[in-house]
């Protein structure tokens, strides 16, 4: 729950201001490490699957890096993610974000009120990503 909550104020951030900022991103970090720390500890996951789950992540920042069509907030975000979601869940919101994100740019150019040049927030599209995820998966 805290998860999403922190999800949806960088959502909104995303969309009102289109920066993240490195604060909050440090504190959401911080707390991520230590879901994951607490994850495997428990042993309710590996470090394996930690570090499987980052490629989701990563393959976001390698886009933000090489071709500015993605932020790298929203990798880092990602990667935060992983450790609040793990393995399973991550990669089913990730997935889950890119469809939703896909399917209202097609209505949005079908209603002709962008065009192919528009920039979308990925944010909030991650968020119900992650919603769906928690809701499907458990």
């Amino acid at each position: 729950m805290i998860s999403m909550t922190y999800l949806g104020l960088l959502a909104i951030l995303d969309v009102k201001k289109r920066e993240l900022s490195l604060a909050v991103l440090g504190v959401g970090s911080l707390g991520a490490l230590f879901c994951g720390g607490y994850y495997v500890i428990m042993k309710m996951t590996s470090w394996e699957g930690l570090l499987w789950g980052t490629v989701p992540g990563v393959i976001l920042l390698l886009l933000a890096g090489l071709t500015k069509s993605a932020g790298l907030g929203d990798g880092i975000v990602l990667l935060q993610m992983n450790l609040f979601l793990l393995l399973d869940r991550v990669v089913f919101a990730f997935g889950l974000s890119l469809i939703i994100m896909g399917a209202f740019s097609a209505v949005f150019l079908l209603v002709r009120r962008g065009c192919k040049d528009v920039r979308l927030p990925y944010l909030p599209f991650l968020w119900l990503g992650c919603l769906g995820s928690v809701l499907c998966c458990g």
